[in-house]
């Protein structure tokens, strides 16, 4: 074998050697750190409330150093703002982080200290039709796991329970064809053992996915509350009981009504969970009991609520959230408005107790044959790669079977992100689509911007 031959394989096994050794050690800090943030959650339940307090105000003043000393966008900010970051007084004076501020600042709001390798893209599709992109720490997700940990404990997951996931989750042909909806996950992820997906319940499928549930008899059920509202309607018309014991049902994503939530409990003789989170990293609110109240998580983030002039909430009043994220210190969001809302019970520095929230709603739009598809398993379960391209979205459906997109470009946009788009939906959507690019999509007249405007009168 030549010389030059032999030095090319031998770099290359030795950069796969490096590769290998990184990875296994980033796993072992990876777990020690989901472990380490799960015992802390179990030790914080028995302290007191000015101890929590005390603990997450360190951490917040902690992290405002940290992202002076080493984000460009937040140094020029404080400096600018004259902000003095060695007292909980600054907060207030920090201007919000928007979606438009991190898309224009992206570079400089990610921390030197974090080398590059160590970071994650991700993205969300905006619930309120302001796709974003973004960076995390490897670390953030550790922290994530955790708390989903920590509240499926709550609800007496013991090792060795089935724990059954559904989401936007796309199933080949093959196994379609089979009257199959639902993937194995990978050992070990948080999320379960398997996976639903909610892109194909129809009432044609639907005793499919009953009689796998049937036989894998899961202890925890997780996911859409549109979901399992519809497996609960029909457990409920068939009058059917259940030969196993569900310990819990933990639902995220979307609001859940009232009668959904009854319909749930009902059919499968168990209490349901809620969870409040978002794929920023930044909030983690869950139920533990019958009053159904969003506790948000002190080692999470420091959460606040504002009014539509920017001054907080006093109880019992709705607002939206504004979080600063103790998770990711590869993108530190500091008070970064959601866009979501919630009205609080409860306040104490920034942890907050919530009566309700409000943030992903139920949307759907209707198919051909009729058919209603959730935008939240369609468009946000799938996690579009077009999203970072997309400034603002809205979609219109004024006739069964037809939907206008409207969309406002970012730099980069190509035909390539509109091919993804319709094939991503119609995919799963018998419906015909068509694309509107604009320069913008107006508000409402309360000042919001509507992702969907459904004018079928189909409810």
């Amino acid at each position: 074998m030549p010389i030059r031959l032999k030095k090319i394989f031998s770099f290359a096994k030795k950069i796969n050697f490096i590769n290998f050794l990184y990875l296994n050690v980033f796993k072992k800090q990876y777990i020690q750190k989901e472990n380490e943030v799960f015992f802390e959650l179990k030790k914080l339940k028995q302290s007191d409330r000015s101890h929590i307090c005390k603990l997450q105000e360190k951490r917040l003043l902690n992290l405002l150093y940290y992202a002076y000393e080493n984000c460009p966008y937040y140094k020029e900010l404080f400096d600018k703002e004259k902000i003095n970051i060695k007292t909980m007084d600054c907060l207030e004076k920090i201007p919000f982080l928007t979606k438009d501020i991190i898309r224009k600042n992206s570079k400089k709001i990610v921390s030197k200290y974090i080398k590059k390798r160590n970071l994650v893209k991700r993205n969300t599709g905006g619930s309120t039709g302001q796709p974003l992109e973004f960076y995390s720490d490897r670390l953030a997700g550790a922290i994530d796991n955790a708390h989903h940990r920590y509240l499926y404990t709550i609800m007496g997951y013991k090792n060795g329970d089935v724990f059954a996931d559904s989401g936007g989750i796309f199933i080949p042909k093959r196994l379609r064809d089979k009257n199959i909806y639902w993937l194995k996950y990978p050992k070990n992820t948080v999320l379960g053992d398997l996976g639903y997906s909610a892109l194909y319940l129809t009432d044609s499928t639907i005793k499919y996915y009953i009689k796998n549930i049937l036989e894998v008899k899961p202890a925890i059920l997780r996911g859409y509350p549109s979901f399992w509202n519809k497996i609960a309607e029909y457990i409920l018309f068939k009058n059917m009981e259940l030969d196993f014991k569900l310990k819990g049902v933990n639902l995220t994503a979307e609001m859940c009504l009232d009668e959904q939530k009854e319909n749930i409990e009902k059919a499968f003789s168990t209490m349901v969970y809620f969870e409040y989170g978002h794929s920023e990293v930044s909030v983690f609110c869950y139920t533990d009991d019958t009053t159904y109240t969003y506790k948000s998580s002190p080692i999470y983030g420091y959460v606040e609520v504002i009014k539509d002039n920017g001054k907080p909430t006093l109880l019992n009043e709705e607002g939206e959230i504004v979080a600063t994220s103790f998770c990711n210190r590869g993108m530190p969001f500091i008070r970064y408005r959601t866009g979501d809302r919630g009205v609080v019970s409860y306040r104490n520095g920034g942890i907050v107790h919530f009566k309700k929230i409000q943030g992903r709603t139920q949307d759907y739009i209707i198919c051909r044959d009729n058919r209603k598809i959730f935008l939240t398993a369609l468009i946000f379960g799938q996690h579009f790669k077009s999203f970072r391209k997309i400034s603002k979205w809205q979609l219109i459906q004024n006739n069964i079977g037809k939907v206008t997109i409207k969309i406002v470009k970012l730099e980069g946009y190509s035909q390539d992100d509109e091919n993804e788009i319709k094939e991503k939906i119609q995919n799963v959507a018998n419906i015909e689509l068509n694309f509107d690019y604009v320069n913008e999509i107006p508000l409402t007249q309360s000042g919001k911007h509507m992702f969907l405007i459904q004018n079928t009168g189909i409810m």
